[in-house]
């Protein structure tokens, strides 16, 4: 009995730590820049998305270009990553299908709205009369503070690759416009949640969102928050 409840603990670890995806692979390969110049996938989690690149690789995917692929995937954090490696380890679960595609790849569009090299930090905050949260990722740091005073932080390095996530998540997003999403929630008006801002810090310009519940971002920019936050669960 002790051997089944010691099992069953594993299992709801694991699968607290892993989710799975439906997502869509378009039919070409297109370069892009991660560790280092490189061929990227293109992907979508919804058909009526845009793509955007995939910097990653899909364990157990081999992938043929000249088709258009549906595929369900598992993505599994990496509690201690190596230095220049992802905090996200991604394995397919199953091809749901696989067709061929004659067009070529100039007619895919993507949402590349404004180019990303000019960003140098990236700020996440949610605070509440009881509670304070704040998240720094830069291409070398990723920091996190539960002081309100911004005295006592932890910190780790940001791997190449989960900066690369970063940049290419800001690729789907149109900065200039965050000041204008609409929160899909209003807890933070009455203390049901903590009040959470994004800010995008260029060379040139900080660009911040309108304010959200701590949970429950825009949908527009909640793939990067959820990121965010991902990346930082392994800091002690």
């Amino acid at each position: 009995m002790n051997k089944f409840f010691f099992l069953l603990g594993i299992a709801i670890l694991f699968s607290s730590c892993q989710e799975t995806k439906r997502v869509f692979i378009a039919n070409t390969l297109v370069d892009c820049v991660g560790v280092g110049p490189q061929k990227c996938m293109l992907y979508k989690e919804n058909s009526n998305d845009e793509w955007t690149y995939f910097y990653d690789t899909i364990e157990g995917f081999e992938y043929e270009e000249g088709y258009d692929y549906e595929i369900e995937i598992a993505v599994t954090k990496i509690e201690n990553p190596p230095a220049d490696g992802s905090s996200l380890h991604y394995s397919l679960v199953k091809i749901i299908s696989k067709e061929k595609n004659q067009s070529v790849a100039q007619n895919i569009s993507l949402r590349h709205k404004k180019p990303q090299s000019n960003i140098v930090n990236i700020e996440y905050q949610a605070l509440s009369r009881g509670s304070f949260f704040q998240i720094k990722i830069n291409k070398d740091r990723i920091e996190k503070t539960t002081d309100r005073n911004l005295e006592n932080s932890v910190s780790k390095k940001c791997s190449k690759k989960d900066w690369a996530t970063i940049t290419s998540l800001l690729e789907t997003i149109d900065i200039d416009k965050i000041s204008e999403l609409k929160a899909p929630t209003e807890k933070r008006l009455f203390d049901g949640a903590p009040h959470a801002q994004l800010k995008i810090v260029s060379s040139t310009k900080t660009f911040v969102s309108n304010g959200f519940d701590h949970g429950y971002p825009p949908q527009e920019i909640q793939e990067l928050v959820n990121t965010m936050l991902s990346l930082t669960e392994s800091i002690e």
